[in-house]
This record gives structure tokens, C-alpha cells and sequence, in this order.
């Protein structure tokens, strides 16, 4: 699918390569997965029966034209060299009423598109974060854009009208108490709560419903690989026990799309440096292409 890429003006959507990883805070390897994932596409097999349109899709594959710095301090490349990167591309797709997709890299990279998304969305907009950490420390070991900031950041935007988190099991009491005191324009559901209520006879699609009424018409979708179960992608960057499974996982999702909301775009990010990790993450990403293209075609 990602080898079977075409010109900019022939693109239906938009896939933003980041390989940046020098915002992690545990093991490396995150800024090696968009060329992995590339390179793995190819064993997808396209056809989406919810989606017969998504196996002949259009796609445009974005990368930076050379790597990004190792030399300077992480947070001086971020500022001088991945946000403007993330943000022009972003901006471009925006303006070209194409949607988008970032493949990252550690989970810092989409700043730059909600700075493009800050002057181009049609209207504020919500963001579903689907995550094992909250991401909402305003700094981590040091750095201002870490993985463990990107949702702090965001939350500062005047345009995000609301941010829902789902699936946090892996938090620090500051980002409890920023959590509360933004409520309810920022709203955590954390792993335990939804596991308790499972184990208490409800079911995942109330859950579900109720997630997906907080999010306004508008909708960016940011997807951190280890809200998996870590058996799914074993190498991710700081991985915790707990995670969601996959289907479950994308009961969510496609309910967000046949709620009628739009989504505008979307992230997944902190995939492993390895094949099966990567495999899992190409798998993500196209469906949530078929759910930005096709979705209008599911009943």
C-alpha cells in the first residue's frame, strides 16, 4: 500500500513520515519505524470488505528530504527542524482539502500538525487520544517536546475544543491533577476504570457510546501504539501491561466515524524498531485510512 504511492495532486490522503525518536524517554528505536512500516505494507492484504474503495486509494507518502539533526540538543532540532516539517505538510494537506496521517516516530511528532490545524481546521475540533500514558507533563527529563508532553502541549491550543483520553493505566500525580483541573475540556478514562465497569456487566459499546458523545463534530485521532496489549508490538517505546486488544481497540475507532463526526486526521505513533511491531502498525494505519476515506460506505 505505502509502496503504491502517487503524485501529490492525484492524492486522496496524505501519509506525513517522522522519524524522530530523540523523545523517548526509555528504549530507542521509534525513529526507525516509518521506514519499517513502509517496508512491511507491502504483506497487507488491501482488501477491506467495509471498504472495497480503500485497495486502489491514492496515496502520498511524505519524508524529510535528509535526517534530522543529531548534533544540537533534542528540543532545538524538534523546534528548528520537526515542527516546521510536520506543520508545512500538514498545512499543505489542510489546504489542499486532502486529509492526513503522521506516521512517527516517538510520540512528540504531531505538534506540528494541530499548529497547522490552529489556522486551517473548518471549526475547533476534539481530540481522541488513545494512549497507556496521560502525556500531559508540561516537561520530561529535561525536555520540553518529549513524549510524555505532546497532550499538555495540545491542550494549551485555543482551537481544541476538547480532548479525550482513553486507555491511560501509567501516570504521574501531576498529570492526575492538570487532568482535573481542566475537566471537562480534558477527560481521562483510565484502563482500570474501564476494566472495572467490563467486570460490573457493562458493555464495551455503552463505554463506547458514552466516549464517543464528548467529541465535537470536528476530530483528530492520536494513536500511540502501546495502548495495545504489549504482545502486539513488544519493542515500543515504553511499553505497559493491560493494553487494549485490537478489534476492541477499533470498536472504538470506527464508532467515531459512524457517529457522523469527521475525522480531519491522525497520528500513530511509538511503534518498535522491529518487523512485528511494524507489521501491526501498518495494519493500523491503513485502516484508519479506509475509516478517513471510506467510512460513509459502512452501514
Amino acid at each position: 500500500m505505502y509502496g503504491r504511492t502517487c503524485r501529490w495532486e492525484e492524492a486522496e490522503l496524505v501519509l506525513i513520515a517522522v522519524p524522530w525518536g530523540r523523545g523517548v524517554s526509555f528504549r530507542p528505536g521509534t525513529e526507525k519505524a516509518p521506514a519499517l512500516i513502509r517496508a512491511v505494507s507491502p504483506q497487507i492484504d488491501y482488501y477491506r470488505p467495509e471498504c472495497p474503495h480503500l485497495e486502489e486509494a491514492s496515496l502520498f507518502w511524505a519524508e524529510p528530504e535528509a535526517p534530522f539533526s543529531l548534533e544540537a540538543e533534542p528540543d532545538a532540532v524538534y523546534e528548528a527542524e520537526v515542527l516546521p516539517y510536520v506543520a508545512r505538510w500538514a498545512e499543505a494537506a489542510l489546504t489542499a482539502r486532502k486529509p492526513f496521517g503522521i506516521v512517527g516516530g516517538d510520540h512528540s511528532v504531531p505538534l506540528g500538525a494541530h499548529h497547522a490545524l490552529q489556522k486551517f481546521a473548518p471549526a475547533p475540533y476534539g481530540v481522541l487520544h488513545i494512549d497507556a500514558h496521560a502525556d500531559l507533563r508540561s516537561s520530561y527529563d529535561g525536555l520540553r517536546y518529549s513524549h510524555a508532553t505532546i497532550l499538555y502541549h495540545i491542550s494549551q491550543l485555543p482551537q481544541v475544543e476538547r480532548i479525550v483520553a482513553v486507555g491511560v493505566r501509567d501516570w504521574a500525580r501531576e498529570e492526575a491533577e492538570y487532568a482535573r483541573s481542566r475537566y471537562p475540556a480534558l477527560v481521562v478514562y483510565e484502563m482500570q476504570r474501564l476494566a472495572q465497569a467490563a467486570y460490573l456487566g457493562r458493555s464495551w459499546m455503552e463505554t463506547v457510546s458514552e466516549i464517543v458523545s464528548l467529541l465535537p463534530p470536528y476530530v483528530y485521532i492520536s494513536l500511540d501504539v502501546d495502548a495495545l496489549e504489549v504482545g502486539y508490538v513488544p519493542s515500543t517505546g515504553t511499553p505497559v501491561p493491560g493494553g487494549f486488544h485490537y478489534e476492541q481497540l477499533f470498536f472504538l475507532l470506527e464508532a467515531v466515524r459512524r457517529s457522523g463526526r469527521r475525522i480531519l486526521a491522525f497520528d500513530v505513533c511509538e511503534t518498535g524498531g522491529a518487523q512485528l511491531d511494524a507489521i501491526v502498525s501498518a495494519h493500523l494505519i491503513y485502516r484508519l485510512c479506509g475509516l478517513v476515506l471510506c467510512a460513509q460506505e459502512q452501514p
